[in-house]
């Protein structure tokens, strides 16, 4: 089976903060099948909620009305309880032609619903997917003025990045899929909630 996109790895303390990885350039095979290139994957706990966490994996760069997820494509939240002997609590979605989804993880963990349809709930878990504006926040100018990569590049834009900035990403949208977790599906040892999560994307059926 060929891996779509580079694995964004991430540990995460489930005690609370949060975590982040991104892959915002690829090489041209990632590039063109954007429906399994993965731009970020964010876990953190809810604030909503401190026995629920979320988790997050963004594909399709720079998506329009006509981006849509893959049936050909598991898109697979790696989850490893560092504390228990690694052991893995994965949740895959996958997608169908006629835009129904499908979330699963550990025994009786399931989500079905629809692209950008309300969000749909199951035993220990919640499931939302579709269109969104990306959430990653890039000031591309001040990082090419601090690297010296923009000869051009205003000299205050070392001072801009630090206080304000630029989101080279305002306006750009993306596929997410956010799904809402019980803590307790994720690791057995209570005590040392400590996580490793990364998001990977995978063709199905072509073999290796």
């Amino acid at each position: 089976m060929r891996r779509a996109s580079r694995l964004l790895t991430l540990l995460l303390a489930v005690t609370g903060g949060s975590a982040w990885a991104a892959d915002h350039r690829d090489g041209p095979g990632v590039q063109a099948d954007p429906a399994a290139d993965i731009n970020d994957v964010y876990a953190f706990v809810s604030p909503e909620n401190p026995n629920k966490v979320i988790v997050i994996m963004t594909v399709f760069p720079q998506a329009d009305a006509n981006a849509a997820f893959s049936d050909a494509v598991e898109y697979r939240f790696n989850v490893q309880q560092i504390a228990d002997g690694n052991a893995r609590r994965d949740v895959v979605c996958t997608f169908g032609a006629d835009d129904a989804y499908t979330c699963s993880g550990p025994p009786g963990v399931v989500a079905s619903g629809t692209v950008g349809g309300e969000p749909a709930t199951g035993d220990s878990i919640k499931a939302w997917a579709g269109l969104r504006d990306d959430p990653f926040f890039f000031d591309l100018n001040g990082f090419l003025a601090v690297v010296g990569a923009n000869p051009n590049a205003d000299p205050l834009c070392r001072v801009q990045m630090d206080q304000t900035g630029t989101d080279f990403f305002a306006g750009l949208n993306t596929l997410a899929i956010v799904l809402e977790l019980d803590r307790t599906i994720l690791w057995a040892d209570q005590a040392n909630p400590q996580l490793r999560i990364w998001g990977s994307t995978a063709r199905m059926g072509e073999g290796g």
